[in-house]
This record gives structure tokens, sequence and C-alpha cells, in this order.
């Protein structure tokens, strides 16, 4: 690291302990949609008892859970990041000639993504400092979070749900 990535980055890590002391101390709960992804699992786990990602899920989740609520956004998005892949990685590896009770459990682990990743927007709509300085310091998972809580895919997945 050459000096100006270094005093740039020891910047943005000051700019972000002072941001989390103006915004207050964390984020909003995920434990709802976390029980989603985990009910998910477990049914998957029955069905797939040797795919070690179903574990993983649970575990980055649960992590993700306590570090937003904790402030500790660095390495919550992080966390959210590695969700996000082991996620699709299991959708992608399990869906493939899957019955529709595995599809429906592999949408519900897709929604409970998706879920958090609204609740992110959410959160940053309400603190537009910590909204701009996620944009500056992180704009790839602003970017990311944002495709996943894109509300016409909430508006197409709530009408493919209605009997």
């Amino acid at each position: 690291m050459n000096r100006r990535n270094f005093i740039q980055t020891g910047a943005m890590g000051g700019a972000s302990a002072l941001l989390v002391s103006q915004i207050g101390c964390g984020g909003t709960s995920v434990s709802g949609t976390v029980t989603i992804l985990t009910g998910a699992v477990a049914e998957l786990k029955i069905l797939f008892p040797a795919n070690a990602l179903l574990g993983k899920i649970v575990s980055l989740a649960d992590d993700f859970n306590k570090d937003w609520v904790a402030g500790k956004f660095d390495s919550a998005r992080t966390l959210f990041g590695n969700l996000d892949v082991v996620v699709s990685q299991v959708i992608s590896d399990l869906g493939v000639n899957a019955s529709t009770r595995i599809k429906l459990l592999l949408a519900a682990l897709g929604i409970a993504l998706r879920t958090i990743a609204a609740l992110i927007k959410e959160q940053g709509q309400q603190t537009p400092l910590a909204a701009r300085t996620a944009r500056t310091i992180a704009p790839q998972t602003v970017n990311r979070v944002n495709q996943l809580a894109d509300p016409d895919v909430a508006d197409k997945l709530l009408r493919s749900v209605k009997p």
C-alpha cells in the first residue's frame, strides 16, 4: 500500500467512525429474516446433508446480524457480500432439476437475502449522510444492495406468490 492509499484509507476509516458516532450505534436487527433463512436451510439440510454451504449460510447470516446491530459496518458489509455469494451459489447448485418444494425453499433463501438488502437500503434512506458515505467507501456493495432491493422485483415476487 502506498502512502496516498494509506492516507485515503485512514481518512475513510476516520470518517466511518465519525459517521457511526453521529447516526447511532448500529442497525436494525434482521433476526426475523435470519429465521427465514434458518428455516429454509434446515429443510434443505435434510435433503442435502453433505452440502457444507448450507451451514455457512446460517453462520454468515447470524454473524451479519450481530455485526450490523453492533454497528460494525465494515465487517457487516463483508459478511453481507459473502452471504450473497454463498446463497447465490446454493441456489445455482441445487436449483438444477429441483423439485417444486426445493425450488420454493431456494426462493425463500433468495427472498430473505433481498429482504436484508431492503432493510439496509431503508436504513440508508433514513440517514442520508450514512448513505453518501457508503457510496463513497463501498460503491459495489451499495450497487448490489440496490439491485437486490429493487422494488420492481419485489412487486413481481409478490404477484408471483399471490394465490
